[in-house]
């Protein structure tokens, strides 16, 4: 008990050492925490814009897409998409519209919502299913100022109110105007993409499609559109959305005569997209078809956790092998996306291009290597802490035992000043970075009592890691310090 307390009273005693020791626990402490914050805050953030024009975390395709592979196998076969069936999948790989090989055993590339798999709904993590709304029209552009009437191709997705609002939060991205409220399910109101459209519009103007008439279905149960014959259908614009990705630096600057570094220049989704309502969405296909919404190209997956969501997809293509399972980061990094702003000399303006090299392979994920190695090197803090702890105080622990210390009351000494330093910096590292990473919690859809246990999980592990560490590293030197005879120690020092 007496070099207990002797322990105790050198943490306060020493304070050029405490200090030092105290700073070194505080930043390994600080790096896991931070690590811990990354790891659990990135997911949620990452490629948002995309997961929000799609409307899901993970993409699911009624079959397995590879764009080169063994043509002549007895195993794969060539394929094509239904060219009156928009998927998402054309948007990420553009190549996919000249065919595709896919297993000869794989089902038609349609779902049929009425028959989801049963993998879909039962599996760990999966929170919610939702069939792609997506339909062919053409935007009639009328005649206005600065405006040449015409037609122009785009893409009809049918949005769910509720869910855009809970759990997207798509009333952010709104520029101008507003996002649809909950009474306005089957209401004739439209959101426009502010990029892609090649016109401006503004809220509260008329915006005019025209949906092609559905004739018949393939055996696949694709429809067969009739371009010739559509029928048109007028909505407000009730708003102007903007899926941001960020600023960009402007190219083609060589020749101007700028100085410091060259302006950046905001890019987003360019895809010639106008969201209605997915009930009006379902009144529009029954009238064109004759029949209820019924088949999709594509399914999209809501996920408990975006932590989770790359285990969650390895598990829903184990369950669905004919199947393509991405989730929206994996099939992001696949089609090999990214925007390029350009001036251009001839006309004074800036030119933004979408450019795609879509790469067939495995999508890589190094968050968790990441992760690992934030956490060994503030392992290592730790363990040089001890070292320097018992290092330079040979001479002291000779002198203790010099006066009849024991072996015991040495080991003791050690490591209860480990424990002592470690608490102390792990507990004021993570709290400091706690207190930074709460504020992003308190805007974010977790609750009070989510944030709380969220909070102590990772207290738990890493003040638990950080106080484990030293007092792991610190029980050798201290052993070895303990056993050496006092002779050999003051020599030594």
């Amino acid at each position: 008990m007496v070099f207990f307390r002797m322990a105790i009273r050198n943490v306060g005693r020493n304070w050029n050492r405490t200090g030092m020791i105290i700073l070194g626990m505080m930043a390994a402490s600080a790096l896991m925490t931070l690590t811990l914050a990354f790891a659990s805050g990135y997911p949620d953030v990452v490629h948002l814009s995309y997961r929000r024009m799609v409307g899901a975390d993970i993409l699911v395709y009624p079959n397995r897409f590879i764009f080169s592979g063994p043509a002549g196998s007895d195993v794969w076969e060539r394929r094509a998409l239904a060219p009156d069936h928009p998927t998402d999948a054309l948007f990420f790989h553009p190549e996919l519209a000249s065919g595709y090989l896919s297993p000869a055993s794989a089902p038609p590339p349609l779902f049929d919502t009425s028959e989801l798999p049963a993998a879909l709904l039962g599996l760990s993590g999966v929170g919610r299913v939702e069939p792609a709304r997506l339909m062919r029209a053409y935007l009639v552009v009328e005649e206005g100022p600065g405006r040449e009437p015409g037609r122009v191709p785009v893409i009809v997705r049918g949005r769910d109110i509720e869910l855009d609002r809970s759990y997207w939060d798509i009333p952010s991205i709104v520029t101008h105007g507003r996002y649809f409220n909950e009474t306005q399910e089957q209401a004739w109101v439209a959101l426009a993409n502010s990029r892609g459209l090649g016109v401006r519009l503004r809220p509260g103007e008329r915006l005019v499609l025209e949906v092609p008439l559905v004739r018949g279905f393939a055996t696949d149960g694709s429809p067969v559109l009739d371009h010739t014959d559509p029928r048109t259908y007028y909505f407000l614009v009730y708003g102007v959305f903007d899926l941001s990705l960020g600023d960009v630096p402007l190219q083609g600057l060589e020749d101007q005569d700028l100085v410091g570094p060259p302006p950046r220049v905001s890019v987003g989704i360019d895809s010639p997209e106008v969201w209605i309502p997915s009930g009006t969405f379902d009144l529009i296909y029954e009238e064109v078809s004759g029949g209820p919404f019924r088949y999709c190209a594509q399914l999209g997956v809501l996920v408990e956790s975006m932590f989770h969501a790359k285990a969650v997809a390895a598990a829903l293509a184990e369950a669905l092998p004919d199947c393509s399972v991405l989730t929206v980061p994996q099939e992001v990094g696949l089609s090999g996306l990214t925007y390029v702003a350009a001036f251009d000399p001839s006309t004074g303006g800036v030119q933004v291009t979408r450019i795609q090299n879509s790469r067939p392979v495995a999508a890589v994920d190094i968050k968790a290597e990441l992760a690992v190695l934030a956490f060994v090197v503030a392992g290592l803090l730790v363990v040089a802490n001890m070292f320097i702890l018992v290092s330079q105080r040979r001479r002291e622990i000779g002198i203790l035992k010099a006066v009849g210390a024991s072996s015991r009351d040495i080991f003791v000494l050690i490591l209860t000043e480990s424990l002592g330093y470690s608490l102390v910096g792990s507990l004021i590292g993570f709290t400091a970075v706690r207190l930074v990473t709460l504020l992003g919690l308190a805007f974010s859809s977790v609750t009070l009592l989510e944030g709380a246990l969220l909070t102590l999980g990772s207290a738990a592990l890493v003040i638990g890691l950080t106080v484990g560490t030293a007092l792991v590293f610190g029980f050798v030197p201290a052993w070895a310090a303990a056993r050496t005879p006092s002779v050999t120690l003051l020599s030594s020092s």
